[in-house]
This record gives C-alpha cells, structure tokens and sequence, in this order.
C-alpha cells in the first residue's frame, strides 16, 4: 500500500492553490480529481470570476488583499495575464453599502461613494435608477479558466502529481494517518486536504465529520455589449451581478446569486432552467440597455453553502477540510492554497482560522 505525504481530494481553485503551495515545501503531494482536468461539473470553470475587496466583512477584505499579490505570482509563473484590475461597482442595498465602505475605509482599502446622479454620469451602461452605489478601484476580472490550468502547471511543475478521472470514494481516520479509498486502490497520507466543493459532505461523513451546507444549480448567461462595462454587484430584493468579457468569455456575463434549485452533486441537471433565464433577460433589458438582451452563451455551476456563506478551514488530526466556498470562493484561491499548506505543515497561518471553523456551526 502506497504512502505519501499529503494527498488533495478536489482539483478545483482551492486544491490546485493548496497543491502548489505544499509542493513548494518539498513534500510529496498527490492531488486526485474525479472528473477530468479543468471539467464543467463542480464550481471553479467558466471563463470569469470578480476579483474583489468589497467586502462588509474585514476578514474577507483582508483575505482578498493578500490574494492579490499571489495571483501576481502566479500569473509570473504562468507567463500570461489572469486577472486584470478594472474598478468595480455595489449598486443598491445602502446598509450594505454603507457597512462596506466602512469596513473598506477601515482596512486601507480605497473606496469612494456615488449618488446615483454620479454613478448615471460615470456608468451611464447600468440605469440603476436612484440607487447609491460604491466604486472600489480594486475591483477587476479573473480568468477563471485559464488560472485553473496555471494552478494545474504551477502544481505540476513544483512536483505534484494529479490525478484525474479517480474519485476517492470514502476516507478513513487511523491515528495520524488517513486511508483513502479509490476503485484504484488504497492510499495512506500523513496529511489529506478536502477540497472537494459539493462533494465534500460525502467524503467528510465517511470520517463522522458532518458540516451544514447546502448545494444548489445555479446558471449564468454570456451577452453582447456595444460598450464596455466594470464588473458590478447589484444588491436587490435577488442580488445580480455582472462580469466584463476577458480571456475566453463570448460575452459579459450575467448572472443572479443563489437563486438555484437545490441540486445534488452526482445528479444534477445541465439544461437551462426557463424561468430563470427569462428573469436575467428581462434584467438585461431594463438595467444594461449596452447589452444585447438575447444571450449567446449559458453554463450552470454549483454552489456549495454554509449557513454563513462563510468558508471552512479547519483541521481534525491529520485532516485538513479546506471547502464550501458558498459561491464566492474562487477570488481567494492562491491564500487559501497558502492558508492550508500551512495548516499541513504545521507553520502559522497568515491570519486568524477562527472565523473559518466548523466548530461555528455546533
């Protein structure tokens, strides 16, 4: 039976980041995914994702503050641009808005506030009628698809080993070791991380460990733009954002938040759900009057949701749970790579663990 020093279950954002930071180390690290590399079925494809500060919650403004630099690193890894910085809008909601500027203020974030007379002016694409909105500079857009495959590389070429098309099917706890269980056979590592998104449940429950998330199907939808957009956060009574086309997009992306149906990782529908999608059209007509409101485009992901909407990172013995990232994880790849690597080595995290316990939800 084959031993190794840490073995990543999920080759998402977070376990390839995980993956890449630990093999710096010198440990020997195995990543093993069920589906193909860089497949359509968990939460990290598709071409974009917002990278951003704007945060009501400082924990996750200074988290994404020290993503940035890494995602420098790794786009000097890559040789190619991942994420480009283009200022960013929240429209609507004014507590919130009013919290984040507070707690963006109180970072050392730069923030600045809008009228609604100021936004029309500056942002005349989004007719957001009199709503307030905040402009965070820091705002900008990943290339989510294309950072994946750098992940990938940057693991691979410090000495990882992944392995696709291998599903570990349940894991065991002996002493400090875990055993897991693959149809290829039996693998022992001194460390295991579980990153593995809306599988995560499964796995965990295999050990006793039982987490409060819940997992939904939720769609996205790519348009046409006659002029360019930020990407923005539109806080209302469905909370809506929208994605400016880099890399690969066909379009600006589209989208509403967590308002998917509830989903089960291994059964899950790909089609479009209609109501839905009629609902993100009729929003385009009458907020984005630069889009074409027919989309060209349309993927479905899955989001995987605590109660808090807050991440899990955490560690019971030789076992890392490093997952749900309730829809808005995949900005924070690189730190939370580094947050877990930590973790496995035992070194000091850049920042307090507490706010990412499990624990939290006894």
């Amino acid at each position: 039976m084959e031993e190794i020093d840490v073995a990543v279950v999920g080759a998402g954002v977070v376990g390839l980041s995980a993956a890449w930071r630990l093999a710096l180390t010198g440990r020997r690290v195995v990543v093993f995914e069920r589906f193909p590399l860089g497949h359509d079925r968990g939460s990290s494809h598709g071409p974009t994702r917002i990278f951003r500060f704007a945060y009501e919650d400082p924990v996750y403004v200074r988290l994404a503050q020290r993503a940035l630099p890494l995602w420098r690193e790794l786009e000097d890894v890559a040789g190619e641009q991942l994420l480009s910085i283009t200022g960013g809008l929240d429209v609507g909601d004014l507590g919130y808005l009013e919290r984040c500027e507070a707690t963006l203020r109180t970072c050392g974030a730069k923030v600045e506030t809008l009228t609604p007379a100021a936004r029309r002016e500056r942002f005349p694409w989004f007719e957001g009628e009199d709503d307030p909105a905040l402009y965070s500079p820091d705002t900008g857009v990943i290339s989510a698809d294309a950072a994946v495959r750098a992940l990938a590389s940057a693991a691979h070429g410090t000495g990882a080993e992944i392995i696709d098309g291998t599903p570990i099917e349940t894991l065991e706890i002996t002493g400090d070791r875990v055993r897991l269980m693959a149809a290829t056979g039996e693998i022992v590592a001194r460390r295991c991380v579980v990153s593995a998104g809306a599988w995560v449940q499964d796995l965990l429950s295999s050990v006793g460990i039982n987490i409060p998330v819940r997992v939904t199907r939720e769609q996205v939808f790519y348009f046409r733009a006659a002029a360019p957009i930020v990407p923005f956060i539109h806080r209302a009574e469905i909370a809506r954002y929208g994605v400016p086309a880099f890399g690969a997009a066909r379009g600006v992306k589209i989208a509403e938040h967590m308002t998917g149906s509830p989903a089960s990782a291994d059964a899950r529908a790909f089609d479009q759900d209609p109501e839905g999608a009629k609902r993100v059209a009729d929003y385009v007509r009458a907020t984005l009057p630069s889009l074409d409101p027919d989309p060209v485009a349309f993927e479905s992901c899955l989001y995987t949701t605590t109660p808090d909407e807050g991440f899990i990172l955490d560690q019971t013995g030789p076992l890392v749970v490093a997952s749900a990232c309730s829809g808005h994880g995949f900005k924070f790849g690189p730190i939370t790579g580094e947050i877990v690597a930590s973790m496995v080595v035992g070194g000091e995290p850049p920042l307090s663990l507490e706010p990412f316990s499990i624990t939290r939800f006894a």
